[in-house]
């Protein structure tokens, strides 16, 4: 059969995330390339205990059909929390449950755009969200980062130079997978440019309460007095990805296409996994979880940095972050990034080519991924040591 595939899937490719980490199922490769939460940061225990609790207190509800619009306790506990915490909520926002964040950003695509209309993305910027793009056939312009975020220059060249863009998408916080934070002032002036210009900002934003030093920094959904922003947050990095609960705030303008859009593709999200969120916040306190997991993470951030500058010290570049998961690393121009990427992997560390990252698959670039929550502190030393073998191989050649 001809044309068996509509032409916004025929070209969709799988995650390189997903196609390396099956080199790491027989345990014998480390995993640097997942963006999986530490074991140990995820409340198992309660979690099974509040699962028990919901399905024997409250179980015709839990296991219903429910509003697409999400759970109303939880929605309303999530505005409270972000309202009481990060100053985010004005009078005319509204919350919708997604099935983790990456719905809320494939619903945004969807809602907004037609094939072939044009959108802006950090470049390099997040995995999936490239392929929720992709699967809507979108024109996807990139901008460059710098250490402190966004080049405002050049993404103000390209608001110029092109017409009804949709919108930009940025993740300011720790950024995936680059590792930097944007500056207040970019902050500002990235808003300032989407209301100069028409567009809507989608601010992306699961690892923002995984801060382990430096001074909290407003959201841009704070700053917004226009209704352009759009707020995509996730408890899949702070409580448990399996359970697949997300969600977008978003001007209530919106919310009515949103909330249709979001039923025909799923009707809800679980019931069962939103009572379990609701209940865990109630219970155990978001932020007093959110400290303990903080305090793993940083002494994860701290063992791998103290390790890189050992085992690779001035030989590679990178960005120190100050929240997270990852960290982007820079070769020398002298080291083919591929070639040591494959000898790391067949030594026995698995990292994310930094390829896999852009918006042009076939650009080449230097850098490479690697995430320090996923493995244990055994596994970071083994190695980041590993590494730096393979680096030092490679450059006496």
């Amino acid at each position: 059969m001809e044309n068996l595939y509509a032409n916004r899937v025929s070209e969709l490719e799988p995650s390189a995330v997903y196609d390396i980490l099956k080199y790491t199922i027989d345990g014998k490769v480390i995993a640097f390339a997942a963006g999986n939460p530490a074991p140990e940061a995820i409340p198992s225990q309660a979690i099974a205990e509040l699962s028990k609790e919901v399905i024997l207190k409250n179980p015709i509800m839990a296991l219903q059909y429910g509003q697409s619009q999400g759970y109303a306790p939880l929605r309303q506990q999530i505005m409270e929390y972000l309202s009481s915490s990060q100053g985010l909520l004005n009078k005319n926002d509204d919350i919708i449950i997604t099935c983790g964040a990456t719905q809320a950003i494939e619903l945004v695509a969807k809602v907004f755009c037609n094939e072939n209309d044009t959108i802006i993305c950090e470049n390099p910027t997040f995995i999936g969200s490239l392929s929720s793009f992709r699967s809507y056939a979108l024109n996807i312009l990139g901008v460059s980062l710098e250490d402190d975020g966004i080049n405002l220059g050049e993404l103000e060249q390209t608001l110029k130079n092109n017409k009804n863009i949709r919108f930009i998408y940025t993740i300011p916080n720790f950024h995936n997978p680059a590792g930097v934070t944007m500056s207040l002032q970019k902050r500002k002036s990235l808003y300032n440019l989407a209301v100069k210009y028409n567009t809507f900002i989608l601010e992306d934003d699961p690892y923002g309460s995984l801060r382990y030093m430096g001074e909290h920094i407003p959201s841009i959904k704070s700053m917004d007095q226009k209704g352009i922003v759009l707020y995509v947050g996730s408890f899949s990095k702070i409580i448990s990805p399996g359970l697949r609960v997300g969600y977008i705030l978003l001007d209530k303008e919106h919310f009515s296409k949103f909330t249709i859009t979001k039923q025909a593709s799923d009707v809800h999200t679980p019931l069962l996994n939103q009572m379990i969120v609701h209940q865990f916040m109630k219970q155990y306190g978001l932020d007093n979880h959110i400290q303990k997991i903080c305090n793993i993470y940083r002494n994860k951030l701290q063992l791998t940095l103290d390790s890189l500058e050992k085992h690779l010290g001035n030989k590679i570049s990178y960005v120190k972050p100050q929240g997270g998961l990852y960290i982007y690393c820079k070769l020398p121009d002298n080291i083919d990034m591929m070639e040591y990427w494959q000898a790391c992997l067949d030594a026995g560390v698995a990292t994310v080519f930094g390829s896999a990252f852009l918006i042009n698959k076939d650009d080449k670039t230097q850098y490479f991924r690697i995430n320090f929550s996923t493995p244990t502190d055994d596994q970071l030393l083994r190695g980041i040591k590993i590494l730096g073998d393979v680096f030092d191989k490679m450059s006496s050649l």
